[in-house]
């Protein structure tokens, strides 16, 4: 499938994190298929790779499942530490889990915030370590500065563990110094997507029809930009 114009096999994600059935992984590719066909540039960062998608399908696993039916796959997580970490640090914060609990069982609403909420903390990652050569170098393959091969499925080289190491322990010191601003970037994705369904009651009272806007999901994440996230400059509240 091309998405923002590179050809992206969406029955090649990198293998998940999180346990998952067969009838989950049929559902996600149906959900994930449709919302990228709509080219939503607003979210290219959530939406422009493998691995950022693969990362959209455990942010949605884990607010769509039962939190005491989650389960890591051990094997596969030692393959992709960056994305581990991330999944970590964001799932434990309490905002997650408060969104877990309003998304729990509606696979499209899920999805709606795992997007916006994967988005948000890959720019904050982003402007973290920009300049920073040596940890940005294992990161680039989250941001579309390199092809986006299929070929890391494998064990990686020395090199790449080394560098997936340095940036793991990268992150994880940067939200522990800074653990207030974290907690602030994920308290506003909280708000926006509050913000989100407060546009979807306005919405429903203008227009008599018996689908919600939250539940449609280009239409939710068309608001992305339109209403809060509007600057050139990519920070969070627009």
């Amino acid at each position: 499938m091309l998405i923002n114009g590179i050809e992206i096999d969406l029955s090649k994600l990198e293998k998940p994190l999180l346990l998952v059935s067969e009838d989950e992984e049929v559902l996600f590719q149906q959900l994930i298929q449709s919302t990228l066909e709509h080219e939503l540039i607003q979210c290219q960062l959530a939406l422009s790779t493998r691995k950022t998608i693969s990362l959209v399908k455990d942010f949605w696993l884990a607010m769509y499942k039962d939190q005491e039916k989650l389960y890591i796959n051990s094997g596969h997580a030692l393959l992709y530490p960056i994305r581990l970490i991330i999944f970590e640090l964001v799932t434990q914060a309490e905002y997650f889990k408060r969104l877990s609990k309003k998304s729990f069982g509606d696979e499209r609403l899920s999805l709606i915030y795992a997007i916006v909420l994967l988005q948000f903390v890959l720019l904050w990652i982003k402007e973290r370590f920009s300049n920073n050569k040596e940890v940005y170098e294992a990161l680039k393959l989250l941001y579309r500065t390199t092809d986006d091969h299929v070929d890391d499925q494998t064990s990686p080289s020395r090199e790449q563990s080394i560098g997936q190491a340095i940036a793991v322990k990268a992150i994880r010191f940067e939200v522990r110094e800074n653990a207030q601003e974290f907690a602030s970037l994920l308290y506003q994705t909280y708000n926006f997507l509050h913000h989100l369904h407060d546009i979807e009651k306005d919405i429903e009272q203008k227009e008599t029809t018996n689908l919600p806007s939250m539940r449609n999901v280009e239409d939710t994440l068309n608001q992305f930009y339109n209403k809060r996230y509007t600057t050139n400059k990519a920070t969070f509240t627009g």
